[in-house]
């Protein structure tokens, strides 16, 4: 079992049978192990270059997009799912969170989660109370 199988373990409410979203996808790891339980994957990030050839063949639907401007339309994800990623994308928090919550269904859910130390300190930072520690992932729902 990979790390982000165990990441969609831990969210299975908000990803079995969902429309997700993951944003600043990077190799798209996580989009790869929702695909086992969601209902379908999409996945952005500004490049395709550390887009991993299994994500590249797979139903995850990879679109190069800026998270801080994204061209969906409002209300079309059950869930978002930032990992891994937090540290790349600090600097525009606001806006991309903004467009986050647009894309999300209501009662939708917005999860930033990580592992790397990079990410957990500047989350446990941002979010307060909301990042907790569970399994070995930071995870915050917002």
């Amino acid at each position: 079992m990979t790390k982000t199988d165990k990441l969609v373990a831990l969210l299975d409410a908000d990803v079995r049978d969902k429309d997700v979203l993951e944003v600043a996808c990077g190799g798209a790891e996580f989009s790869l192990s929702a695909l086992r339980a969601a209902k379908s994957v999409s996945a952005i990030d500004l490049d395709d270059s550390r887009l991993s050839q299994k994500a590249r063949g797979s139903a995850i639907r990879f679109q190069i997009m800026d998270a801080a401007h994204m061209s969906f339309p409002d209300r079309i994800f059950d869930t978002v799912v930032i990992y891994n990623a937090f540290a790349h994308i600090e600097s525009q928090w606001d806006e991309i969170e903004e467009e986050c919550r647009r894309v999300c269904r209501p009662n939708g859910a917005l999860y930033v989660a990580s592992t790397w130390k990079l990410d957990t300190g500047r989350m446990e930072a941002a979010f307060g109370a909301a990042a907790k520690w569970r399994d070995g992932f930071l995870i915050a729902r917002l």
